[in-house]
């Protein structure tokens, strides 16, 4: 905008006569801006939220990253030894019931 549009522009708006001024004008202006910001910010997706908070705390991300790993693999291991109990389990039954016979 030219320094003479915006010459014109403040004598059009100085010119503008205004019943009661707002005494929380700024106020409500702040609130919008705040609100138009956040609206912007904010992403639309869960998974958005959850990149965005891993970016600005990677030790808590790491942390957690590491907890679930962790606890992946022990489930896992005791998944398995469970699985190991199972099958002695049957092999005694099945040897009981052989030897019966």
């Amino acid at each position: 905008m030219r320094a003479n549009d915006k010459k014109h522009l403040k004598k059009a708006l100085d010119q503008i006569k205004v019943q009661e001024p707002s005494t929380h004008f700024e106020q409500r202006i702040y609130q919008d801006w705040q609100r138009t910001v956040a609206k912007t910010e904010k992403p639309n997706h869960g998974l958005s939220e959850v990149l965005v908070l891993a970016r600005l705390h990677p030790k808590l991300a790491a942390l957690i990253a590491f907890v679930v790993i962790a606890a992946s693999v022990l489930l896992g291991q005791h998944l398995i030894a469970s699985q190991d109990d199972e099958l002695h389990r049957i092999d005694a039954l099945s040897e009981l019931s052989l030897s019966t016979i």
